[in-house]
């Protein structure tokens, strides 16, 4: 996607809204605004429609029935809940500890921090996800709950969660993975795993932000305290008045993957992967992790020598992209993720995020390394380096 002069290549941090989706959104802020709750007319039954619905699509996607999507204001609300849940599971069982994987989005390890439980961290193996192996080693009679992010949004990983599963399920521990950006990765049949909680978000699937949910499985409710108590909505789960028209896109953004992941991920793989072998090729940068077993639109790339902040910031407003996580933004810290992943601190800082999607094409990716290529070799001359810039503009002809 292209928006103006810029180039947009952040989509693991928000993908744009699918005009298809908004189209939908807007229909129903039209027709739909009745409070979904209000149950003495008609407008108030069909707002309570429309979210039944958009909760029968969320499960069809991840192969769950609609009553075990809990709706949120996101994925960040839902990582708290299932911490709650862990808390109170903790004191009927009288266990200590929680496992999360190092490489974590920071609203699982910050909640996981402030609970007042021993928190572990999961180290990451070489490709950058959880080490099931160290998982294994860890776990004991005292751990309540496993939590792992399945596709990590920043080296692009993805977690072995099957073995993840199946390893909780051996010592009776609760286990959640976030899978908000594990959708765009790879197919997922929640009724197929042994995980208890997954968390999901609306604008990692071409949905509005705002909002996200939480999937429970079939025996993970006992545990579940509600965050928002409000008036008792979703049967007392989580209370305030469901937004119908976010809810509403959220459940066709759903639908619209569902006919078209396979497609999708297929075209955006060769993208990523014509933008990655142009930046080596040149001898611009180098790809952090494999490119097997990664999300499709994932691009996190090292420029030895080169702060990765000013780098951005010489980029604009030509490309948007990140140097770590989008939660993490404005931080002086390195990101934790690529500490974790063995990098020293000055190596961390000389990473860049690129991340493609659905509105992604060749000509932008090509455009963006030109773009990149030409900042490079200013940056070069200004610091009076000895640096080839014929061989970073090769090709470009």
């Amino acid at each position: 996607m292209q928006v103006g002069d810029t180039i947009y290549l952040d989509y693991q941090a928000a993908t744009p809204v699918d005009e298809r989706v908004l189209a939908k959104m807007n229909a129903a802020a039209a027709t739909l605004f009745g409070n979904p709750h209000s149950a003495d007319h008609v407008l108030g039954w069909r707002a309570a429609a429309a979210i039944e619905a958009a909760a029968s699509e969320i499960g069809n996607l991840f192969q769950i029935q609609p009553d075990d999507v809990l709706f949120t204001s996101g994925a960040s609300e839902a990582n708290a809940m299932v911490v709650r849940a862990a808390l109170a599971r903790a004191r009927n069982d009288q266990q200590s500890e929680i496992l999360v994987g190092a490489g974590d989005h920071s609203s699982i390890i910050n909640e996981a921090e402030r609970s007042g439980l021993v928190v572990r961290r999961i180290r990451l193996n070489d490709e950058g996800a959880p080490d099931i192996e160290h998982l294994a080693s860890m776990i004991n009679d005292a751990t309540v709950l496993v939590s792992v992010i399945g596709v990590n949004n920043e080296n692009g990983s993805i977690a072995d969660i099957r073995a993840l599963g199946r390893c909780c399920k051996a010592h009776n521990v609760m286990c959640h993975v976030d899978l908000a950006q594990a959708p765009l990765a790879f197919d997922i049949d929640l009724g197929d795993l042994a995980i208890d909680y997954a968390t999901i978000s609306a604008h990692k699937l071409y949905g509005p932000k705002g909002v996200g949910a939480l999937l429970i499985g079939p025996t993970a409710f006992r545990d579940l305290e509600p965050l928002i108590f409000g008036a008792g909505q979703q049967g007392g789960r989580r209370g305030g008045t469901m937004p119908t028209e976010l809810i509403v896109g959220f459940g066709e953004a759903c639908r619209l993957f569902s006919e078209c992941a396979s497609a999708d991920r297929e075209r955006v793989t060769d993208i990523r992967g014509t933008f990655v072998e142009a930046l080596v090729t040149r001898e611009a940068a180098t790809l952090i992790g494999a490119l097997d077993n990664r999300h499709p639109g994932n691009a996190l790339m090292r420029f030895p020598g080169y702060d990765a902040s000013d780098l951005l910031a010489r980029l604009q407003p030509t490309i948007a992209a990140s140097s770590q996580s989008a939660c993490s933004s404005g931080s002086i810290e390195p990101s934790h993720v690529l500490l974790a992943m063995g990098l020293n601190r000055q190596a961390a800082s000389e990473c860049i995020r690129f991340s493609f999607g659905r509105f992604s094409t060749h000509a932008q990716a090509n455009a963006a390394v030109e773009a990149i290529s030409q900042v490079l070799g200013g940056i070069a001359t200004e610091q009076n380096l000895d640096f080839d810039e014929e061989r970073l503009t090769a090709g470009s002809q």
